[in-house]
């Protein structure tokens, strides 16, 4: 029994520096917790927050908002939408197969792909970019682990194949691929930002926030008339169909201001799904294109050679009955012709006589005057204010050393390249009384905030030829559409024209020499003829049936003026009565 005041045992005595010993172990751990505390609270806090925002957050660039392409009538062409976007953080998805089941079934994609991507060894995937409202709504409920998106915005063609080939198209990260995307890309592309990405522990999204500054891009407002443009791309549709054709291309410019109104061209493409298309009708021919222009080059000889004097209206050039020795070369016309003067050489489109007549101009001074016309150059099209040059245009080609058989060849249009839009803007030289405009395609270009930055003006590039020589060969033009002429089929009811008709052989570079079989027909033209308005030029590459310029191409110049002119307010100076908007859309229809 224990009594106090005796001593304490032994045992008790021997516990008591196994107490202190703990109490000191406590004692030091707690102080070294302490200090750890103090570590990863005050000294390395910084540190330790970035380290904690790598691992639950995440930076995503994102493109800013691109701005609109428009019509003359301010109608949208090309506009951009808000898209959600999806992408996967492998190392937070709990089931990557069944992940992948249910995304595939969602966003219409190969689940096998999917989970190959959920099971990467990376931190950030992309799923799927720019997903359709119906799939977003669909991935959102399925709320899955590991699985986030963020915003970007779609391009998008509303009116699908129209003017394809003219806007062109963007890719994956909206830069611009082709046409005027691609050329105004630095105007209508937006600002890109960043954007912060938060996660939960199970790598669900929690809360989204913009780290950067985004900004939408400009607009620009084109010179195409959404009317006219409709009618040329559905005529071009029609003659490659009816003739059975390759290609068909028109080009509608407003006479006296230079503005490109229509560029149609067939085959066309859907830019919403170009990956499907043909990628040879990504190519607006109409300006990166060359062709040799054949007999409607006959207008810029006759026009030079009456300018420089070496023939009148009253001289008279043997055609030599449709065959001509010339060196060592045979030129021929269709059909044999004796004495013309220079209006029956282009109604009747003699090749012998335009031979004849361009060989009478020294070389240099045709040279310089094909230059003038515009041909050899770039137009212009897509120079920016500052000299820039936006995107591909054809230069054209024009020899720099000339044989006499050369320049016979010249003279007809063969042995030159020119793109359709110089050739259109060469005849439209007649139409202005002798002035070379520029052409215009955007009218307009404004930044994110609707601010002007820059309007297109009517430009004259310089003088060709005197009112008077233009106006002579616009006669002579006006004769190639009436009775006799070879253009008769673009003449339109109630209106004088003014054109030119154009069969070339097509030159075939692995054979080295022109096709047998293969064909250019072409026709340009102006209307009214004794005041354009419109001038027009129609290409209508390998035609298999009506192979020739006045049977493939002038019917489809007679169509597209026939039912433009009425849009514009302009009808035969005869009977002319005022139609209301309902009489108006059936007359252009």
């Amino acid at each position: 029994m224990l009594r106090l005041g005796n001593p304490i045992p032994r045992r008790f005595r021997d516990f008591r520096p196994r107490v202190k010993a703990v109490a000191a172990g406590l004692a030091l751990a707690l102080l070294v917790l302490a200090g750890r505390a103090v570590d990863l609270q005050v000294r390395r806090q910084e540190e330790l927050s970035r380290l904690a925002a790598r691992q639950s957050q995440r930076l995503i660039n994102v493109k800013g908002r691109r701005g609109p392409i428009l019509d003359r009538n301010g109608g949208q062409l090309a506009l951009s939408l808000r898209a959600d976007s999806f992408f996967a953080r492998p190392a937070q998805v709990e089931h990557p197969a069944q992940t992948a089941y249910r995304l595939a079934r969602a966003l219409d994609l190969p689940a096998d792909k999917l989970e190959e991507r959920l099971r990467a060894d990376q931190p950030f995937v992309w799923i799927k970019r720019r997903a359709t409202a119906q799939e977003s709504a669909a991935v959102q409920a399925l709320d899955l682990p590991g699985i986030g998106s963020t915003r970007e915005y779609l391009r998008v063609y509303p009116n699908r194949a129209f003017a394809a080939a003219l806007l062109g198209f963007t890719g994956v990260d909206t830069q611009g691929l082709e046409g005027l995307e691609y050329a105004y890309d630095s105007y209508i592309k937006g600002a890109d930002g960043l954007q912060v990405v938060d996660r939960d522990a199970l790598g669900r999204t929690l809360i989204t926030s913009d780290a950067g500054h985004f900004t939408g891009g400009g607009s620009i407002r084109l010179t195409i008339d959404p009317a006219i443009q409709l009618i040329a791309e559905q005529e071009v549709a029609r003659a490659v169909a009816q003739h059975e054709a390759d290609v068909g291309i028109a080009i509608v410019i407003g006479s006296r201001t230079g503005e490109v109104l229509a560029i149609a061209q067939y085959p066309a493409f859907n830019p919403n799904d170009y990956a499907a298309a043909d990628k040879e009708a990504f190519f607006n021919r109409a300006v990166t294109n060359g062709y040799e222009p054949g007999s409607t080059f006959k207008v810029i000889t006759a026009a030079a050679a009456l300018e420089e004097k070496v023939v009148t209206p009253d001289t008279l050039v043997f055609c030599e009955n449709g065959a001509f020795e010339h060196y060592d070369s045979v030129i021929h016309d269709t059909e044999p012709h004796g004495w013309l003067n220079l209006a029956g050489i282009l109604r009747v489109s003699s090749n012998i006589c335009a031979a004849k007549v361009g060989l009478m101009i020294p070389q240099g001074v045709f040279r310089e005057y094909i230059r003038r016309f515009g041909l050899g150059t770039r137009t212009g099209l897509y120079e920016a204010p500052d000299g820039r040059r936006l995107a591909g245009e054809a230069d054209g080609y024009v020899p720099a050393k000339w044989t006499p058989v050369d320049q016979a060849a010249i003279s007809f249009g063969h042995g030159v390249l020119v793109s359709p839009l110089q050739m259109v803007m060469a005849a439209n030289v007649i139409a202005t009384g002798g002035e070379l405009l520029r052409p215009i395609l955007v009218g307009e270009i404004r930044d994110e905030r609707g601010r002007l930055v820059e309007r297109a003006r009517r430009r004259v590039v310089g003088r060709v030829v005197s009112k008077a020589t233009a106006a002579t060969v616009r006669d002579y033009m006006t004769a190639v559409t009436q009775e006799g002429g070879t253009g008769v089929r673009a003449a339109v009811p109630g209106f004088a024209v003014a054109g030119k008709t154009g069969t070339t052989e097509k030159y075939e570079f692995e054979a080295r020499g022109y096709s047998k079989t293969k064909q250019i027909a072409s026709f340009v033209g102006f209307v009214p003829a004794e005041d354009a308005a419109l001038t027009i030029l129609v290409v209508v590459e390998d035609p298999k049936r009506g192979r020739y310029g006045s049977l493939a191409a002038a019917p489809v110049f007679r169509e597209i003026a026939q039912r433009a002119l009425p849009l514009l307010g302009i009808w035969p100076k005869e009977g002319v009565r005022r139609m209301d908007a309902a009489a108006l859309k059936t007359a252009a229809q």
